[in-house]
């Protein structure tokens, strides 16, 4: 957690070191494991009496019960340090799929294209369908990405998970320049900011329990560079936080997922099967931690809870590209779907924790 973040008041931060021995890549060995551990309040007693009466004592026995809080633990993952270890390609690793593990919104129509301005309102419901408690994503093609995890999620916990998506459009309320070319870096994308305005009223008007926004900064804000990009990140989040918080649903910002180290990791975990930590990333180039901390101050200021899933990713110096048998990225940014899959019980543990939560 960043310093100088307001947490909510009843977390408590506990820090505990895990010490890993990994080998690997020049970048790969990570040394020791940081673990922070946030809970919600310590378990709540209710006292409920009941009285036992004989013809010649009268006592009263208090039962105690107690409720305990959603938590959620930022730790390390013991998978990410075994990764990070990782030298040959472990045995079934499906490299040569990992290219076109995509979101299943990529093909059913929900994830809406560039031109699009409006969200998809048909058929985008996914995990319990018959639930009654409803969960919203909302976001560009980095969301889409984790999908899986949120579905899986759904399936497991009993959640409609509703999917607001488009294209290379953020759910912060920032104008960013248009990816439909990536050649050309300085054509403005209107459609995503009326797509945006269209999307929040959407899900205000579905009354969620809870609407998560999983984060990717990484792009050009219009009118803005370095520094002041980033803080115009954070008032934009702030703003659609705002407008949806004032419909009375539960909120969730997710930190961006790591960099990758620039390739195609799936093309070069392939071209190097017996190295393939050459193919993650330092954790100081992949956590752009400026960005994170934006997030993390911005989230508690505007009624919604913060969860970085850097861990989830990177050991405290390294960021493998496979995870068990399993290739991180399908590109050079974009998460696979099975890797998202496989996050599922993480995704699950920020969703209860966010809907226990009342920042």
């Amino acid at each position: 957690m960043s310093r100088g973040v307001k947490c909510a008041h009843f977390l408590v931060a506990t820090m505990l070191t895990t010490l890993a021995a990994c080998g690997g890549g020049e970048d790969a060995a990570p040394t020791t494991a940081s673990t922070v551990v946030m809970t919600l309040p310590p378990t709540i007693a209710t006292t409920t009496s009941t009285s036992i009466t004989s013809t010649t004592t009268s006592t009263t026995i208090a039962a105690t019960t107690t409720t305990t809080m959603p938590t959620i633990d930022t730790s390390i993952l013991a998978d990410v340090i075994a990764g990070a270890a990782l030298g040959p390609m472990p045995e079934g690793t499906n490299v040569k799929g990992a290219r076109y593990d995509v979101s299943a919104l990529e093909d059913n129509g929900c994830h809406v294209g560039w031109s699009a301005l409006a969200p998809k309102t048909e058929g985008c419901e996914f995990g319990d369908t018959t639930s009654d408690v409803i969960v919203v994503i909302t976001g560009d093609s980095h969301v889409a990405a984790w999908f899986g995890a949120f579905d899986e999620a759904g399936k497991a916990n009993g959640w409609k998970i509703v999917t607001v998506t488009k294209r290379g459009c953020p759910a912060a309320d920032v104008r960013v320049y248009s990816a439909i070319d990536r050649t050309v870096f300085d054509t403005p994308y209107p459609a995503c900011d009326e797509w945006r305005a269209n999307a929040l009223q959407y899900i205000a008007s579905l009354q969620p329990a809870l609407v998560v926004f999983p984060m990717l900064t990484r792009r050009g804000v219009i009118g803005y560079s370095g520094a002041n990009a980033i803080r115009e990140w954070g008032a934009g989040l702030g703003r659609s936080l705002d407008l949806l918080a004032a419909r009375g649903s539960k909120l969730l910002v997710i930190g961006d997922t790591p960099k990758t180290n620039g390739d195609s990791v799936p093309l070069c975990v392939g071209s190097h099967p017996n190295d393939i930590a050459r193919c993650g990333n330092k954790r100081s180039k992949a956590v752009l931690e400026e960005r994170q901390a934006v997030l993390a101050e911005t989230a508690p200021a505007h009624h919604a809870t913060y969860v970085d899933p850097a861990n989830w990713f990177c050991t405290e110096t390294f960021c493998p590209a496979v995870i068990g048998n399993i290739v991180v990225y399908r590109d050079d940014s974009h998460i696979t779907d099975s890797f998202a899959r496989y996050r599922a019980p993480q995704i699950a543990e920020a969703i209860r924790f966010a809907l226990a939560n009342n920042p």
